[in-house]
């Protein structure tokens, strides 16, 4: 489904990604791990088209289709879906609005309002509460539930465990685990390592903006050499 060949991407002069190589196929949950400043969050936003960074060499292809030179919007057309580190959310904008910004809630295909209350029920009750009047957790619910507004079968999610409490981070495993059972596809960069492992298929771990291992991630869990060298976990 999604296919990243040999990428190479830069801010500035400073060569961040070198030559990174992976797939995601449908369906699956794919983690991307690796210490801070690795290139793990150039990796998400060179897939989705946003600058910085610059891609300068390699392919982006997803169903086949080079994505090389659109931007991002129509990237997002196409069918990735992408949670943003912080979440990004609009301070001044209630929970609904957030929702139909993307799709008007006339429209009845696809992922809908109703559809997202039903799979978020908590925000279903704060559904007229505005961004800055969210907790940490309802924020990361409404960034997923936004993303999905687009109907993507592919969802592009960068660190979003980042500040919750670890009750939470499990109701996030439990969203992560449900969304792979719908079908769709989920590249996951997070730092939270075992979170990160408990819900993804497969793991790649980058190092210096190149991928240095790659295994089930069942596997990278039980493996305590790869976990102390490239992860930094003893």
């Amino acid at each position: 489904m999604l296919e990243v060949e040999g990428l190479h991407s830069f801010y500035g002069e400073a060569h961040v990604l070198n030559g990174v190589t992976l797939h995601v196929a449908k369906g699956e949950v794919v983690a991307l791990l690796g210490r801070n400043g690795m290139g793990k969050t150039t990796l998400i936003r060179s897939v989705m088209g946003l600058a910085p960074p610059r891609v300068r060499e390699g392919r982006v292809r997803w169903q086949g289709e080079d994505l090389s030179g659109l931007a991002a919007f129509e990237i997002a057309r196409r069918g990735l879906g992408y949670v943003p580190q912080g979440r990004r959310l609009f301070p001044s904008l209630t929970v609904t609005e957030h929702l139909t910004v993307l799709k008007p809630a006339s429209v009845s295909t696809g992922w809908t309002v109703a559809k997202a209350f039903e799979f978020f029920p908590r925000l279903a009750e704060r559904r007229q509460h505005r961004g800055n009047q969210l907790s940490g957790g309802e924020r990361q619910m409404l960034a997923v539930a936004r993303a999905l507004m687009t109907d993507p079968a592919l969802v592009l999610m960068d660190e979003p465990s980042e500040g919750l409490a670890p009750v939470m981070v499990q109701h996030l495993e439990g969203i992560i685990a449900q969304l792979r059972e719908a079908g769709l596809g989920i590249l996951l960069v997070e730092q939270n390592l075992y979170s990160a492992l408990a819900v993804a298929d497969r793991a790649y771990v980058l190092e210096t903006g190149r991928v240095v291992h790659e295994a089930r991630a069942a596997d990278i869990a039980e493996d305590p050499a790869t976990l102390t060298r490239y992860l930094g976990v003893h």
